[in-house]
């Protein structure tokens, strides 16, 4: 756990030279302690409008949008370089204060417009410019691809009357798109944004506090304590630590950068490759997105799309995590028994008993969130009240204590972290906006319902494909917004439960952190193991296929989810997706107490076949469990009777 002193000197020495993780510039001066400033004030806001500062919801938002757009523009640089950016220069304060007045004119004007609700001349000019400072700002957080994306639905908007049937509509005209982009809650302002500010920002802000106080660092030596000592120990802690860090944090990139910095380096040194170690953590990291009780900011979005509880979001992605979770551990064990990897030594392993009994008090506020959660609560509640219950077990030691140089340090980073998905939902409202000014979503519907002729599994494959390729320019949430608002409405057409096809959809986003070629997860991890992020990538992409295959089980079995369920039919899917993720574990590892032969992993791979790509057919799955059972007997026999032979 880090010291008191120096997590107070990192807040003096971010100051100095301030770097704020993912925005390649490098800060100095007065220009750091205006971001640090900026940073602070945003994490701060988000506190007191979800506690105790009741204000009007769209003024609320343009206050954030200012802050936000500051934010951005003065720590992000205009163009990315290989080397570090310098401060920001006279055009970046410039358009910082372009941002910030678009927002304050809002909350000026706001009382005027929303009593005669007409818009003057000066309304439009100032809410063009917000759209483009928007675009501008997401280009320099998110990349190009979002933004070109927002401006072809933004053209289709303008003219998509001059289009044929059925792509054409009966067009808006451009002062009623910024009628609804900017002076109302919807576009820029909609719902996504408003989730930024509530769910996603208190959880973000939870995992930062948690962070200061060193229970990042006490998750990691509790999954240490738990898997160090078995057959690759150091992969299995990797798999633990990274699960639990991961509920937390709410990114696989910044997961990779916390965990795998302890875990790829053990895992190294006790036999495993590099490329392979960055894989489990990469895969490890992603999975934190999908696992309860926080998950990533796409199951806040989630809750709104669909109109279900917060609770039946993270009661519906336990089973889907364990079968992760599983998989990747099988992966781990026969790679681990199959090349004689052993554990870590004891003397490396700390006491359970020790990390309980000792640090185990900062691990309360992640328990009082679940109990929260569980019993009912908001999860706005939940997470002030773990947020609150975080400074009290703060003063349990003086080495946990969140000081005021620490909490400063705290909200800062809390802040920080809040740019990347608070623009990624922003911008991404421009895309909602128009698909409900235009109900283009009915196009792509019918586009998807032509192309699949009416055959769910199609749809299902061709809305993978859609998430698949945005992943390679988009972020998962932005994954998740754009495919949910599209594609999603035809999945449920044709007759995948809500829950199901938006759970679809969520899981393909998150793990567009390790699907190449982007997957920022490897990259991050490349960097750690010194491997190819590329061979990283695809060995993750390898070892993960179950995860890819279980999402098309969770449209055709929504008992795995617990919609409409019964014991029988959970336990006859949970039979062949463990059966059907062991046999291509068992097909692509080449083990199972001994080499396997070419037929028989090609058997093996076959039944996985069997049990995981014949959705909806209980007979097919019925013969690949057979199979697998009868050649693994099989395998156990050969292996006992060379074992009396020798």
């Amino acid at each position: 756990m880090s010291s008191q002193t120096d997590n107070e000197s990192s807040w003096i020495d971010r100051l100095g030279v301030l770097d704020l993780e993912g925005t390649g510039r490098s800060l100095s001066g007065i220009h750091a302690w205006i971001v640090a400033t900026l940073a602070v004030a945003l994490a701060v806001f988000i506190l007191l409008i979800n506690s105790f500062l009741l204000i009007d919801v769209m003024k609320r938002s343009s206050l954030f949008l200012s802050l936000l757009l500051a934010l951005v523009f003065l720590s992000h640089p205009l163009r990315k370089t290989t080397g570090r950016a310098d401060n920001p220069a006279a055009f970046d304060y410039i358009l910082a204060a372009a941002g910030m007045a678009c927002g304050l004119y809002l909350i000026l004007i706001y009382d005027r417009f929303a009593t005669t609700l007409e818009m003057t001349a000066l309304d439009m000019v100032v809410g063009t410019a917000a759209v483009i400072l928007s675009l501008e700002a997401g280009r320099r957080c998110l990349g190009w691809w979002l933004p070109a994306l927002c401006v072809l639905f933004i053209l289709y908007a303008l003219y998509g009357k001059m289009l044929p049937s059925p792509l054409g509509h009966f067009g808006v005209r451009p002062e009623r798109f910024i009628y609804r982009m900017f002076m109302v809650s919807e576009g820029l302002f909609g719902t996504i944004f408003q989730i930024a500010q509530s769910y996603i920002g208190l959880f973000v802000l939870f995992g930062a506090f948690l962070v200061a106080t060193g229970a990042t660092d006490v998750l990691a030596r509790l999954g240490l304590s738990v898997s160090g000592r078995y057959a690759g120990g150091p992969a299995k802690v990797a798999v633990v630590a990274s699960a639990l860090t991961g509920m937390i944090s709410g990114s696989a990139a910044a997961n990779v950068a916390t965990t795998g910095t302890m875990t790829i380096p053990m895992m190294k040194r006790v036999g495993f490759m590099p490329h392979f170690a960055g894989a489990v953590e990469s895969i490890a990291s992603t999975g934190g997105l999908i696992t309860p009780p926080i998950m990533g900011a796409a199951a806040f979005l989630m809750v709104e799309f669909i109109g279900v509880p917060y609770l039946d979001i993270i009661t519906a992605a336990i089973l889907p995590a364990l079968l992760y979770y599983g998989s990747l551990m099988a992966v781990i064990h026969f790679r681990a028994v199959k090349r004689g990897i052993r554990g870590l030594p004891a003397n490396e392993i700390p006491s359970l008993k020790s990390v309980v009994f000792g640090e185990g008090y900062l691990l309360l506020p992640l328990v009082i969130l679940i109990i929260a959660l569980l019993a009912g609560y908001t999860p706005i509640f939940a997470a002030l009240f773990s947020i609150a219950a975080i400074f009290v077990v703060s003063f349990f030691k003086s080495a946990s204590r969140l000081t005021p140089l620490r909490l400063l340090n705290a909200l800062m980073k809390g802040g920080a972290s809040l740019i990347g998905v608070s623009m990624a939902c922003m911008v991404a409202g421009i895309i909602v906006g128009v698909v409900s000014m235009t109900g283009v979503a009915e196009v792509f519907t019918s586009y998807i319902e032509a192309w699949s002729q009416g055959h769910l599994l199609v749809a299902l494959v061709l809305t993978a494909l859609a998430a698949i390729l945005l992943s390679c320019a988009l972020p998962a949430t932005a994954v998740y917004i754009v495919v949910a608002v599209t594609i999603a409405p035809s999945l449920i057409k044709m007759g995948a439960p809500p829950l199901s096809a938006h759970f679809f959809v969520f899981w393909y986003g998150a793990l567009s952190n390790i699907t190449p070629p982007v997957a920022i997860a490897c990259f991050t991890a490349a960097g750690i193991a010194g491997a190819n992020p590329g061979k990283i990538a695809f060995t993750a992409l390898r070892m993960a296929l179950p995860a890819f295959l279980i999402s098309f089980l969770l449209v055709y079995y929504p008992s795995l989810l617990f919609v409409n369920w019964t014991w029988t039919e959970l336990g006859l899917v949970l039979i062949y997706c463990v059966v059907g993720i062991g046999a291509y574990v068992l097909a692509t590892e080449g083990y199972f107490l001994d080499q396997l032969r070419l037929w028989e992993r090609v058997v093996f791979l076959v039944c996985s076949a069997l049990c995981l790509l014949a959705p909806g057919a209980h007979w097919i799955g019925n013969i690949g469990f057979l199979l697998t059972i009868g050649l693994a007997a099989r395998c156990v026999v050969r292996f006992r009777r060379r074992s009396l032979q020798v």
